[in-house]
């Protein structure tokens, strides 16, 4: 009887110890995240990897809230995890961002999306090796630090919605990976700079609802595969430059409310793909183009201009 005892212990603490687990000092960032967020409920007496049952992971899909911690495993035999993936949304966290981000060396995505964080981005966050942000309608302020383009591993950058200001750092045209950059809702200013022509890899790109200044750029044909493009009420200036029409992945294209002179209807024939095509306040002067063949698969269309004003906003199975 002893010895089945003994065993039993033996084998409990034998598979105890065989759950792998973060190094410390991993543990002690996450403290550090978690009072700089205002996260007070992560339960430090379990194991953050533990998955669900942990308390560490707890989702309701109704109300968008997230609460996930997300480890792998696989390092050192098994043996040792580390934090890749951090997503806290719609918790109203009332805090700041924290520049202890970077002690966590595995971390890739972090989502703070619809939270109550206010204060500035770190700077301290271009030494990471994150590859998603999403810090989308929060409180953010200041501008967006130079050493975000320092993050060479980055694909998603989401700061809409916010109360960013400033203009955008050269620097972000060092992001060669970059996919989705998306800035709408917040104060941004001055012009867009030339290096962002050198991101290749955009395919979602929104600016809207800012204070920029100057045109639209033509090294928007730099970005051939761009799919969504929103320029509305950005402060930006006319005319809609040409090389727009050789976006031919183009499925969402919203421009309006251009400051500047007038320009013709943009040539869009060959922006076959697209399915949302918005064109308000632009300073389009003229007739529309006899010929609108090549966007047939146009669903929803939105045009005004003047002299002649032809608005329509409805769902369409294709242009008449």
């Amino acid at each position: 009887m002893f010895m089945a005892r003994f065993l039993a212990v033996f084998l409990f603490f034998s598979l105890v110890s065989a759950v792998p687990t973060l190094p410390a000092d991993e543990v002690e960032a996450l403290k550090e995240i978690g009072k700089a967020l205002g996260k007070a409920d992560w339960n430090f007496t379990a194991n953050p990897c533990g998955g669900f049952g942990s308390g560490w992971i707890t989702n309701s899909f109704e109300t968008g809230f997230v609460n996930n911690l997300t480890c792998n495993c696989t390092f050192q035999n098994n043996s040792v995890c580390h934090v890749t993936k951090i997503r806290l949304r719609s918790q109203n966290l009332p805090g700041i961002l924290p520049p202890q981000l970077v002690r966590l060396p595995y971390l890739e995505e972090l989502d703070l999306a619809r939270n109550y964080l206010s204060g500035p981005i770190p700077p301290e966050w271009g030494a990471s090796k994150l590859v998603n942000i999403s810090l989308l309608g929060n409180r953010l302020t200041g501008p967006i630090p130079k050493e975000i383009g320092n993050i060479s591993t980055l694909i998603e950058l989401i700061l809409e919605v916010n109360q960013l200001s400033g203009s955008l750092p050269p620097e972000l045209g060092k992001l060669t990976r970059l996919s989705r950059l998306l800035l709408s809702s917040n104060n941004f200013s001055g012009e867009l700079p030339s290096s962002l022509g050198a991101i290749t890899t955009l395919t979602d790109l929104r600016i809207s609802d800012n204070h920029f200044t100057g045109s639209i750029p033509k090294y928007i044909q730099n970005w051939p595969n761009l799919g969504k493009l929103g320029i509305q009420a950005s402060g930006l200036s006319g005319p809609i430059p040409s090389e727009i029409g050789l976006l031919t992945k183009l499925l969402d294209l919203r421009i309006s409310d251009l400051n500047g002179g007038s320009s013709s209807f943009p040539p869009l024939n060959s922006l076959t793909k697209l399915k949302t095509l918005i064109l308000r306040s632009c300073n389009i002067v003229g007739m529309l183009p006899d010929n609108l063949d090549g966007l047939e698969n146009v669903k929803t269309l939105s045009v005004q201009f003047y002299p002649l004003l032809y608005c329509i906003f409805r769902n369409l199975d294709a242009i008449p």
